[in-house]
């Protein structure tokens, strides 16, 4: 049970229950006991009254007093009093701060048009449960997550055809959500987790907490792990498939072939409560173990192997991570991998996929744009990609970009930037996207500390505050928390959601009528039936489970038994997505063959992987922190002993990695964690002792490894992107 109140005294200490989530960076959701003393945080340890975690902190969550009290840390409005790129500001109040940058936007908005301002968002963060109101309230559709950018390619397209096939997005029922009075069945932990393109242990992803899997490994669930990568969990894995980066569709289907071949395809389910399984089944005839396999670079007995288990091993789930999305064939590898769960039953079940929605009526992501009848010019993207606006609030970034060159159909004049990097790790070819927000006519980015998007092209900055200096709400799908404020923010600092309501009072009054935080609290809580105080005092509260809701008429707006889907059932064979003009069934495309084949395999013979998730840095966060660095203190590039012997390349050597569109330079790290012919960037550098002018920009171009990649390669919908699956060379930097 937890404490009797969020706030209490342990001998010297007062010691504060909240909720670690960004910044300093995490995907967030973790219990934490905020332990201050004399108005300042003295240590950060696990709540183990919070089920999320049951105590459990990484060593980003220990290291928040060291960000907080970082000297370079911003703690005052800045704004600009140099030209762009020159590092050069004039610290000025608050108030003056957001006046300046209400005057700028309402200008704009008076001069061309209210959708002329986009306002983005980074990944993590409360952001997104504040940052839409002012968007739309302001009158512009253009909403933006930057995490990446390009082709939208994490989360959103998992989010996108999810919604598409079942109504809502899959979730692995892990033990995660309250089973006390559970409905439609008792809970039954997985036989098997089918862990596809994700290393939850370090990455603890959107609401999913790795110690959740090595917690269910110890009671005797099985894991069939696909990665390119030897982590952790595949060498502890019944069945690890060793994929090529870029092959998963061919993959699943050829795990599909097997489910049919063999006869493990759940009958009674499949003919209940899904369409397109002949069709499935055609696709799949096509990719026989023998040939996906030899796509995938893995061995058909384990194909069929993996396959078998899968089938055997009911209830069993999922959990696929954002390497599914950084591919341009996104959207087959993800109607595959659904189709893998549907046909084997594993849907609505104890212990396999589930489809829930907001916790007790909570908004994860803020305000619908459909609440906001004014705003009726669509999307940036949305009339050329349509999927996009199934279940996700986003526009598309890639035509943003060239929208942004071209000025047409309108020009896009300002951005407001809040917890983005936009440079290390949000695009492909981050000097166009450098020059582009350059060339805006005004630009607000909101952070912690100062970063090379803030020299390079904001004009005001304003200085955020971290999660234990503020109140506000923890929301996701198996738990509703309050954050709680612990000690007061730095000079100016203010929390997010703060500066939101600050602005929006200035800028949409219409749509911010509270006079301070508490309020907006208590309004967006409305639906659990409770206000911040007493959320606060009651502790993390974990929504109940609920199983077989299609059966039960739960899921269907017009209380139909059913998915929310057109025909009601899940649709393997998409209409949805039929509609819009794309393929609507599982498919593969080599998008490395076409790489290869149009720039030449003989100069690039090595196929690039980025984005590998460590555990003391998130994205381009914590590089400030010195006890984080010495962990790693530089970008590591990772090579197969037998291409370093080929190459001639040494552990510790500085590795020049190329591609026909760009270069980088990171130290060569020799493993066999990978294949041969596989080359593994890290991602998100930038180096904060560095000069913060530009050109150098605090050095946030010489290791950034999406400088390989270019516009405009974001897959059909205008989802996913190669991040994960690309062409490279790589060579010993020379006078290095």
């Amino acid at each position: 049970m937890p404490p009797p109140s969020y706030r209490w005294h342990e001998g010297q200490y007062e010691v504060t229950r909240s909720i670690c989530w960004s910044p300093p960076g995490c995907h967030g959701g973790c219990g934490v006991l905020l332990y201050s003393r004399d108005g300042k945080l003295v240590r950060v340890e696990g709540d183990e009254s919070n089920p999320f975690n049951n105590g459990r902190l990484c060593v980003r969550g220990l290291n928040t007093p060291e960000a907080l009290y970082h000297p370079k840390r911003l703690t005052k409005p800045l704004l600009r009093a140099g030209r762009k790129g020159e590092n050069r500001w004039r610290e000025i109040a608050f108030d003056d701060a957001i006046e300046i940058i209400a005057e700028k936007f309402l200008d704009i908005k008076a001069r061309f048009a209210a959708e002329s301002v986009i306002f983005c968002k980074g990944t993590a963060r409360d952001i997104g449960g504040y940052l839409p109101r002012l968007c739309y309230g302001f009158g512009s559709p253009n909403y933006f997550g930057f995490g990446p950018g390009n082709g939208n390619a994490c989360y959103r397209p998992r989010v996108a055809v999810s919604t598409a096939l079942l109504g809502s997005l899959l979730l692995p029922d892990l033990g995660q959500f309250d089973s006390s009075g559970a409905k439609g069945g008792r809970y039954i932990p997985p036989k098997c987790i089918l862990i596809w393109g994700a290393n939850p242990i370090h990455s603890n992803p959107d609401g999913l907490h790795g110690g959740w899997v090595s917690d269910l490994m110890k009671s005797g669930t099985e894991l069939i792990v696909v990665d390119p990568q030897r982590t952790w969990l595949a060498s502890k894995a019944k069945h690890w498939l060793q994929i090529r980066p870029g092959t998963d569709a061919a993959l699943a289907l050829g795990m599909i072939h097997v489910l049919f071949k063999a006869d493990l395809v759940d009958k009674d389910f499949c003919r209940d409560w899904v369409i397109g399984v002949d069709d499935i089944k055609a696709v799949a005839n096509e990719y026989p173990p023998e040939r996906a396999a030899r796509i995938a670079g893995v061995n058909s007995e384990d194909v069929v192997a993996a396959a078998h288990f899968l089938a055997a091993s009911k209830p069993a789930n999922l959990i696929w991570g954002v390497s599914v999305d950084m591919n341009p064939g996104c959207l087959g590898t993800i109607q595959g991998l659904i189709a893998l769960m549907a046909l084997t039953g594993n849907i609505e079940n104890p212990g396999g996929m589930i489809l829930s929605g907001d916790p007790f009526g909570v908004k994860r992501r803020g305000d619908d744009l459909s609440d906001f009848s004014d705003v009726r010019c669509p999307r940036i993207g949305a009339d050329r990609y349509p999927l996009i606006e199934i279940g996700n609030p986003y526009g598309q970034p890639d035509v943003l970009l060239d929208q942004m060159e071209s000025g047409d159909p309108y020009p896009i004049k300002a951005a407001w930037l809040q917890g983005t990097g936009v440079i290390p790790s949000s695009f492909a070819d981050p000097r166009r996207v450098t020059r582009l927000f350059s060339n805006l006519d005004f630009s607000v980015l909101v952070d912690v500390f100062l970063t090379p998007a803030a020299v390079a092209f904001a004009d005001v900055v304003l200085p955020a505050a971290m999660y234990p200096e503020k109140d506000s709400i923890y929301v996701h799908f198996s738990q509703l928390s309050a954050i709680n404020k612990a000690i007061v923010p730095p000079g100016q600092c203010r929390s997010d959601a703060e500066i939101i309501l600050q602005l929006g009072r200035r800028i949409a009054p219409d749509y911010f009528p509270w006079e301070d935080i508490k309020q907006w609290l208590d309004y967006r809580l409305e639906p659990s039936g409770m206000n911040f105080a007493e959320l606060r005092e009651t502790g993390s509260l974990r929504p109940a489970i609920e199983y077989s809701k299609h059966d039960q008429s739960k899921l269907r707006n017009d209380r139909k038994r059913g998915f929310k889907t057109p025909s009601g059932k899940i649709e393997l064979n998409s209409s949805v997505i039929r509609k819009m003009g794309l393929n609507p069934l599982p498919h593969f495309s080599d998008c490395l063959f076409e790489y290869q084949h149009k720039y030449g395999k003989d100069d690039y013979p090595f196929t690039l992987t980025t984005g590998t998730r460590k555990p003391y840095y998130f994205c381009a966060e914590h590089r400030h922190m010195a006890s984080l660095r010495k962990l790693q203190p530089n970008p590591l590039v990772t090579i197969h002993p037998e291409t370093g012997l080929k190459t001639g390349i040494k552990e510790g050597d500085t590795v020049r990695i190329f591609s026909p569109f760009g270069s980088c330079l990171m130290k060569a790290q020799i493993s066999d964690r990978f294949a041969p012919d596989v080359i593994h960037c890290d991602f998100g550098w930038w180096f904060p002792e560095k000069k913060g002018d530009a050109p150098e920009l605090f050095g946030v171009m010489q290791s950034n490894v999406n400088a390989l990649l270019p516009s405009g390669l974001q897959g059909p919908g205008g989802l996913g992107y190669p991040f994960r699956c690309f062409i490279c060379n790589i060579e010993k930097a020379k006078n290095r």
